[in-house]
């Protein structure tokens, strides 16, 4: 319970600091989204640490958690970043990012709601259902994991998502 508390007593604070410092030195449109960040030290599937985003996609929203790995605190480098998707096999919304991140060890598994980064094309890949497809060879490097909102990522087959 004592845990829960702070993580949200955190993840409030985090969210203060975001909006103020978005509210002080973002121009552009006031729909955009904000990144609220603590301090990364976990490792996947741990909750003590990790960084918050916010996926718009249309109207609709999703926050998710960045994993505390290489190519996770690259990508947060980049927000906020829009990315133009589209539907990849009926499992996940895949759009190139702006430029390619720092390496890690890919994998051929993923779970629904994960976010993975597929180092060949400089894609974010965001899975929204598994169906058993493993992935190939180099693998996708997990970078996060979708927390609420996972079917805003399913609501249009070519969407643009902004994270930040």
């Amino acid at each position: 319970m004592r845990s829960t508390m702070i993580r949200l007593a955190v993840f409030a604070a985090t969210v203060t600091a975001a909006a103020a410092l978005t509210a002080c030195g973002n121009t552009s449109d006031s729909a955009s989204t904000t990144a609220a960040v603590s301090p990364a030290t976990s490792q996947p599937g741990q909750e003590e640490s990790f960084m918050w985003i916010r996926l718009s996609i249309g109207e609709a929203e999703a926050t998710a958690r960045l994993y505390d790995n290489a190519t996770a605190r690259d990508f947060a480098s980049l927000l906020p970043v829009t990315i133009a998707t589209h539907d990849l096999g009926g499992r996940e919304k895949a759009g190139p990012l702006p430029r390619a991140l720092a390496g890690g060890e890919g994998q051929s598994g993923y779970r629904a709601g994960q976010l993975g980064y597929w180092p060949p094309n400089n894609d974010l890949a965001i899975y929204y259902h598994a169906d058993g497809f493993r992935i190939p060879s180099p693998g996708i490097v997990m970078i996060g994991e979708i927390e609420t909102g996972l079917d805003a990522v399913t609501a249009d087959d070519n969407a643009t998502i902004t994270a930040g």
